[in-house]
């Protein structure tokens, strides 16, 4: 077993340990106090998807009884969630601190958020002004018994619950609060002055349970495997996805938190009801930080500039074209570097492709979209104009599965033909490809290629947010084996036995044997072997074993990586020429890159694939191979600049933690 050998790490610990990097961004001064503030949103979102996703499925193993032992720690399913449990709070305490240090500075700055007991009479006259004409009528309340059960619960928004004072039995009051209302009440005074509405409905829940008074009032959340009830993953068509998603809702739940300390009676009545030990109870000072985003709308504009960062706008890299992309592809390759360059490139090409009479069809991938995306206005004109339209669009993309079927709807009305993916694998590769046809010189017909592969989806929020790498070739190579991908893609054929995609490196077909073909070839090198990375997530233990080996052999081995990782770098023996880095900061560090050797033994590949099982086997993934010089060079100083980022780069240490990196 790998763990045996005292170079790799949990999974799950890992990715605690990533969001703490997270978290610790909004204790760094250097950070806008705003953008700290937003960290905080982040580490609380990150860590309500962890218990969905990660410890739902934790739970599921150990209700069923499974002793597999994980490969890469030693630890069963019952074992790891021992060790969640106890980290958990210890990073909510973090958490808090970090709140009640970003809200008092906020203060500091003008921006209060105002406690029920800081209101003068007349403020709370506003609050109960706003409480009465705005919110009291469309709230949910119940009055519930010790011994009934929980009303459904919708786990997108917090609720009220609060302990009532009852003569004869204990009874329990239920405030549904809809995501419908607004988040904050804004107090006239000087400076930005607020109040949450959660912090109002509170302060007036007498008015709703009369002839009980309510005490003991907390806000409460709680995930449900995301898994749960067959899960999302084997819904691969529409209907199939709706009744998942119905599924999703009524999931066993795996973790409940409240804000403050509920009492024994609470407490007994959320383990009755919801199957939780105590162990599974969390508490905190602050749930629900949705009211981030409305408070960044109301501040004043000047107020938010001091407390953000500084505007950043990509580059539009069309100003440098002259006349039509079309013909500048043809010319030579085109990188974009997200967020540094704008998506205009790309949604020009499309929107170019629409209206050309040379274009016969355009085909595309798409996992996650924005909530109104210009991509599927271009699909959809392309389509009226009598272009041939085929999406491929993934629904089981996680969390975004109800965006997707809608958008699917959409396109499919409009006239483009719509595919949902293949019945066994997730189409999580970012591919377009815009086919030309022109005349031969035996008078027919010649088709040609203009093929997009990007590391990072066709979302037009997240390219300003997150960095990416997005290429746009005209090598007709790359084009027939992306074109025969496609096809196999719309045909559930890309499994099938001798399938094969040229340059391209294809999972579940070859990705693996191609990358760990590359691995032992620098390993053979010895210390002349040189690989640097840059990914999300490392968690293959082939992967992993291949890396170790290649470090006993003296080979360099550098890696970028954001989030998971199980190799421990510098352990004696096994990984002493194994570096490992880690940036957090304003841009989340999204794009893949795979490079072997240097000079003119350099083999690059730009990918939408992490090193996880699950992207190299369960998953339709890309790897493109990166030919032009100019562009690798771009793409080796891209990487280069996060690898040695001394401000917000963290070295990672044998035993998994993160150090600032030693000055050079």
């Amino acid at each position: 077993m790998l763990y045996e050998e005292g170079f790799t790490q949990n999974r799950e610990i890992s990715w605690l340990r990533y969001n703490e990097r997270v978290l610790e961004e909004a204790l760094d001064d250097t950070v806008p106090l705003f953008e700290r503030l937003r960290f905080i949103a982040i580490f609380v979102s990150n860590l309500e998807e962890f218990f969905k996703v990660r410890v739902g499925s934790l739970l599921g193993e150990d209700d069923e009884g499974w002793d597999t032992i994980d490969e890469k720690s030693g630890m069963t399913a019952a074992d790891q969630l021992r060790r969640i449990h106890d980290l958990v709070p210890g990073l909510l305490m973090k958490k808090d601190m970090a709140y009640g240090l970003v809200e008092r500075k906020l203060a500091e700055e003008g921006v209060v958020r105002l406690e029920p007991w800081q209101l003068n009479e007349e403020e709370r006259g506003r609050c109960f002004d706003f409480f009465r004409d705005e919110v009291k009528d469309r709230l949910i309340v119940r009055v519930l018994d010790a011994d009934g059960p929980l009303p459904a619960i919708d786990e997108e928004r917090p609720y009220i619950i609060a302990t009532l004072d009852a003569e004869l039995e204990d009874k329990f009051g239920f405030i549904d609060i809809p995501r419908s209302l607004p988040l904050i009440k804004v107090i006239p005074g000087e400076g930005f002055r607020y109040v949450l509405t959660e912090d109002i409905i509170k302060m007036f829940a007498d008015t709703l349970f009369v002839p009980f008074v309510p005490l003991d009032l907390h806000v409460m959340d709680i995930a449900r495997n995301a898994e749960a009830s067959g899960g999302t993953d084997a819904a691969n068509t529409a209907e199939e996805m709706r009744d998942a998603l119905r599924r999703r809702k009524t999931g066993p739940a795996d973790k409940l938190i409240s804000d403050g300390h509920p009492g024994k009676a609470l407490r007994t009545y959320f383990a009755r009801t919801l199957g939780l030990d105590g162990r599974q109870m969390f508490t905190t000072t602050r749930i629900d930080f949705s009211y981030v985003k409305e408070l960044e709308k109301l501040l004043p504009a000047d107020l938010l500039a001091r407390l953000t960062y500084e505007q950043h706008v990509p580059f539009d890299q069309t100003q440098n074209i002259r006349g039509n992309i079309i013909d500048a592809v043809k010319r030579k390759d085109l990188l974009s570097s997200y967020p540094q360059d704008s998506m205009d490139l790309f949604l020009d090409l499309l929107r170019e492709a629409a209206l050309s009479p040379d274009v016969t069809e355009i085909r595309i991938t798409i996992y996650r979209l924005a909530s109104n995306p210009k991509i599927v206005d271009h699909l959809i004109y392309a389509a009226r104009t009598g272009k041939k339209v085929r999406v491929v669009l993934e629904l089981r993309a996680r969390f975004d599965e109800a965006n997707n079927l809608e958008w699917a709807e959409k396109l499919s009305a409009a006239g483009c033909r719509v595919y949902y993916g293949t019945d066994k694998y997730k189409v999580h590769s970012k591919m377009c490809q815009i086919v030309l046809e022109s005349k031969a010189k035996d008078g027919g017909t010649k088709k040609s290629y203009i093929t997009h592969v990007s590391t990072g989806n066709y979302n037009e929020k997240t390219a300003v947010q997150y960095t990416d790498l997005s290429l746009i070739t005209y090598d007709q190579e790359i084009g027939k084996a992306a074109s025969k991908l496609f096809k196999d893609i719309c045909r559930d054929r890309v499994s099938d036995k001798g399938r094969s995609y040229g340059p391209l490196a294809v999972s579940p077909v070859n990705m693996r044997d191609e990358l760990l073909r590359l691995i032992r070839r620098e390993t053979a090198k010895g210390r002349y072997g040189k690989i640097f990375f840059k990914i999300n997530s490392l968690t293959d233990e082939e992967m992993i074993e291949a890396l170790m080996e290649a470090s006993c052999a003296g080979c360099q081995v550098r890696m970028i990586v954001r989030g998971i990782c199980c190799l421990l770098p510098g352990v004696e023996g096994c990984t002493e020429n194994v570096c490992i880095v880690n940036k957090v900061g304003r841009f989340l560090e999204h794009s893949r890159v795979y490079i072997f050797g240097e000079g003119i033994d350099e083999v690059m590949y730009i990918s939408s694939a992490d090193l996880m099982k699950r992207n190299l086997d369960r998953r339709v993934e890309v790897a493109c191979p990166v030919k032009r010089g100019k562009i690798r060079d771009r793409i080796r100083a891209v990487m280069y600049d996060v690898y040695c980022d001394m401000e917000k780069g963290r070295v990672m240490l044998p035993d998994g933690t993160y150090a600032l990196k030693p000055e050079i």
